[in-house]
C-alpha cells in the first residue's frame, strides 16, 4: 500500500497513441494522459509497435509534455497469432529491462496485446492492473469474425478480464458488453472519454445556409449514408438552404461519392478527406448541426468535441452517446438506419432558430461533467480505492 499523498506512479501501456507522423491517432489516450499528469499522477506511457512498423523509427517521442517510449515486439500482420501478442509484448518489455517495481498501477487500454501483458507482469511484481475497454476490443466476435483464430483471441482476452484488479469502460453500454459477454461479476467502472473545453469552445458565425458536419471514419457502421439519404431529402423540401461537409476517409468513400451524385445533390454535400486535429475544431465551430448516426459506437469522442464548440448532435440510441445527450435539450438521439428520424430531427433543430439553444446547453453540459480532468479524476478514483 502507498501513501495516497504522494504522487502515485501509473505505467499506461497503450496501442493507441499518437506518432509524429499521425499526431491524431489515439488522441484520446494523449489527452487522458496529460490530465492525469495535471491532477497529481505520475505516468509513464509505453506504446508498443510491431517490428515491422514504420510509422516512427525512434525509441523515445517527448509531446506535449508526455514522454513516450516505443517498444517493439513480436506480431505478425492481421490476426494471425494475435492470440498470443501478450506474451511477445511481455517478453518485449523484459529485453527493455523496464523497472516494474517502480509502478503502483499497471494500465491497460486494451485486453490486446497491453492487456495480457500487465496481466503477467501484474503476476510476477504484485502489483494491480486495471483494464480500461474502449469498443472494438470489447465487440470481439464482430472485430474478428472472419479468422480462424477468433475462439482463441476472445478466449485471452476473458481471461484477462477476469485476472484484472478493475474493469473500466468508456461508457456504461462498453462495461455492459464486457460483463454480461465475458460473464464477470467483479464490479466495474464507467470512465466516460472527455473533451478539451479550452481548445473546443464556441465561436460567433452568421452562417447564411445552414452547415451539416458530420466526421467519423468512412465505414459501414458510421452510417454516412443514412446521413446523406436525409440531405436529400431535406433538400427537395426546400424550406431550408442546408449543405453538408463529410469529413473522413474509408473503405466507403467511393460508394458515399457515388451516392452522392446518384441523388443529384453534388451542390450540396462536400467530402474533404482526412482532417487534423487543429482541422477539426475549426470545422465544427463553423457549422450549426452535428449528426453522425453511428449504429456501432462506444462513446465517439466526436460528440463531445461538437458539444463543446456549441454545436448540438444528432446520435443514435443505444450506442454510449445517449447517456451523454439530453435527448430534446442538447441533442437528438435517433433510431439507427433511419432516415426519416433523421430528418425529422434536423427539422427540428432549425424550427426557430432551435439549434441555437440547444447548442448552449450543449457547452454547459460538456463543461460541467466531460472535461478530460473528470475522466482523469474518475480514473484516479479507481486506482485509489485499488491501493487502499
Amino acid at each position: 500500500m502507498i501513501e495516497i499523498s504522494k504522487n502515485m506512479k501509473v505505467l499506461y501501456i497503450t496501442t493507441m497513441y499518437p506518432v509524429p507522423k499521425y499526431p491524431q491517432k489515439g488522441i484520446f489516450c494523449h489527452e487522458q494522459v496529460k490530465a492525469l499528469k495535471q491532477i497529481g499522477v505520475d505516468v509513464d506511457v509505453i506504446v508498443p509497435l510491431p517490428f515491422y512498423n514504420k510509422d516512427y523509427e525512434k525509441s523515445e517521442w517527448d509531446y506535449e509534455g508526455i514522454h513516450i517510449r516505443y517498444i517493439r515486439y513480436f506480431k505478425l500482420p492481421g490476426v494471425r497469432g494475435f492470440e498470443n501478442i501478450g506474451k511477445y509484448l511481455y517478453h518485449a518489455l523484459k529485453r527493455a529491462k523496464i523497472d516494474f517495481g517502480q509502478y503502483d498501477i499497471l494500465h491497460a487500454d486494451a485486453p490486446l496485446p497491453a492487456g495480457d501483458a500487465m496481466r503477467r507482469i501484474s503476476h510476477k511484481y504484485d502489483i494491480p492492473f486495471v483494464v480500461h475497454g474502449h469498443g472494438l476490443d470489447v465487440f470481439l466476435e464482430e472485430s474478428y469474425e472472419n479468422a480462424k483464430n477468433c475462439d482463441k483471441i476472445v478466449k485471452k482476452s476473458i481471461r484477462v478480464y477476469q485476472e484484472s484488479d478493475a474493469i473500466a469502460g468508456v461508457s456504461q453500454k462498453v462495461l455492459d458488453q464486457i460483463q454480461k459477454k465475458f460473464d464477470i461479476s467483479k464490479k466495474g467502472y464507467v470512465v466516460y472519454n472527455g473533451v478539451d473545453t479550452n481548445k473546443f469552445v464556441p465561436i460567433e458565425h452568421k452562417n447564411r445556409r445552414v452547415e451539416v458536419v458530420s466526421i467519423g471514419n468512412l465505414i459501414p457502421l458510421k452510417g454516412h449514408d443514412y446521413t446523406i439519404q436525409a440531405v436529400k431529402k431535406l433538400v427537395e423540401e426546400g424550406k431550408y438552404d442546408i449543405h453538408l461537409t463529410i469529413a473522413g476517409r474509408g473503405e466507403k468513400e467511393t460508394e458515399l461519392k457515388t451516392l452522392v451524385e446518384k441523388l443529384e445533390i453534388q451542390k450540396y454535400v462536400r467530402f474533404v478527406g482526412y482532417v487534423t486535429y487543429d482541422k477539426i475544431v475549426s470545422l465544427l465551430q463553423s457549422s450549426d448541426i452535428f449528426v453522425l448516426p453511428s449504429y456501432y459506437e462506444a462513446l465517439g469522442c466526436v460528440y463531445l468535441e461538437a458539444m463543446a464548440c456549441g454545436v448540438p448532435v444528432i446520435g443514435c440510441w443505444k450506442n454510449g452517446i445517449d447517456e451523454i445527450i439530453q435527448n430534446g435539450e442538447d441533442g437528438y438521439l435517433v433510431e439507427g438506419k433511419n432516415v426519416e428520424s433523421i430528418v425529422e430531427n434536423v427539422e427540428k433543430m432549425l424550427e426557430k432558430s432551435h439549434y441555437k439553444e440547444m447548442g448552449r446547453l450543449a457547452r454547459k453540459h460538456v463543461e460541467e461533467s466531460y472535461r478530460w480532468i473528470d475522466s482523469a479524476q474518475s480514473l484516479r478514483e479507481i486506482y485509489i480505492k485499488l491501493l487502499s
